[in-house]
């Protein structure tokens, strides 16, 4: 699924008027419309947090649409949630450096993944 189709899905779901959202984020019906088309990429990480917020997605939900947003961009990147989280923590870039050298499987990140779901997340 693309950034557009899922922002269209949500949308219509929460059923919210391709011009009613592009009143609340402060765009036009026609850059929205192009966003949901995939003839435009995603807009700034602010608009994003507002088009989440309005369309009341959950945190699952928010990370799809920011992980989408960022595939829309030349040259790929990680959606800016991550971004700033990875710079805010300069060690994580270690770890992640390191990780990769080891060559880390899927399968050995899902298990730190349960680990930390299991120890750290309610």
């Amino acid at each position: 699924m693309t950034f557009g189709e899922y922002l269209r899905s949500k949308r219509k779901i929460r059923n919210i008027r391709m011009v009613k959202l592009a009143e609340l984020l402060g765009i036009s019906p026609s850059y929205l419309s192009s966003m949901e088309s995939g003839s435009r990429s995603a807009p700034s990480f602010e608009t994003l947090r507002k088009m989440a917020d309005l369309l009341e997605m959950n945190t699952s939900e928010r990370y799809c649409l920011y992980d989408l947003a960022a595939e829309t961009k030349t040259p790929r990147t990680l959606s800016d949630d991550l971004n700033e989280y990875i710079y805010r923590i300069p060690h994580l870039r270690d770890v992640l450096r390191s990780s990769m050298e080891c060559g880390l499987t899927e399968k050995e990140w899902n298990k730190i993944e349960e680990f930390i779901k299991k120890n750290y997340l309610i």
